[in-house]
């Protein structure tokens, strides 16, 4: 599946920011132009503008676990 233009835009913006950051600014350019989109950085910025565009979607809930009536929690489940 090929990514939208604007996702992949915006995960190579938000990626070569964090690289930036990191003081690896050789590959923070490299990802601007365009040339590292096989980077971990920019695969999982655009994962997670993929899961953001999802919205209100979400994974369908089970059902809740009761002991006696009462919702079990942490250790418990």
């Amino acid at each position: 599946m090929t990514p939208d233009p604007d996702d992949l835009r915006a995960a190579r913006a938000a990626a070569a920011k964090l690289l930036a950051q990191q003081g690896y600014h050789r590959e923070a350019a490299m990802v601007l132009a365009g040339e590292g989109d096989d980077f971990s950085e920019v695969r999982t910025a655009l994962a997670l503008l993929g899961i953001l565009a999802a919205g209100a979607a979400s994974p369908p809930s089970q059902p809740a676990k009761l002991r006696n009536g009462r919702r079990l929690a942490g250790e418990e489940c």
